[in-house]
């Protein structure tokens, strides 16, 4: 018993500073683990965006491609706001172009399609648009 009432004596606590620096210590790696999953989330939610910028481009393309040759020379369209479903919404978060080329290469058989699908993520337009294109061909 004696053994025991000296070993509790010799514990000392605690002190307030040293319970202040741990917490200090291990705000910084909550924040950087945190900081860390935030841009995580952040980044999979671009490239989100990025891969149905291309789902959209890619769709409209097909649609252009099954139209009639020739109603494809009214298919040009300027910086349409469309949603996820590529369907025509002011208030949509991708931004769709057409450019249509008819005559291309010089031969009247051929029309170029090109469209182009930017992003906003964040308030913030991608930098770089989806750009796809396709030529068609008019049977005779």
């Amino acid at each position: 018993m004696k053994k025991l009432a000296l070993v509790i004596k010799n514990i000392k606590g605690v002190t307030l500073v040293e319970t202040m620096a741990a917490i200090v210590i291990f705000s910084i790696v909550l924040t950087g683990i945190l900081n860390l999953v935030v841009g995580s989330m952040n980044t999979g939610k671009r490239a989100e965006f990025a891969y149905t910028s291309y789902n959209l481009a890619k769709n409209h393309l097909e649609t252009l491609r099954s139209m009639p040759y020739s109603t494809l020379v009214n298919a040009a369209e300027s910086e349409v706001y469309v949603d996820e479903n590529g369907v025509s919404d002011q208030d949509g978060f991708y931004i769709r172009s057409t450019a249509v080329t008819p005559n291309y290469g010089g031969d009247a058989n051929l029309i170029k399609m090109t469209v182009s699908v930017d992003y906003i993520f964040r308030g913030v337009q991608s930098q770089s648009p989806t750009d796809l294109s396709a030529v068609v061909f008019q049977y005779a």
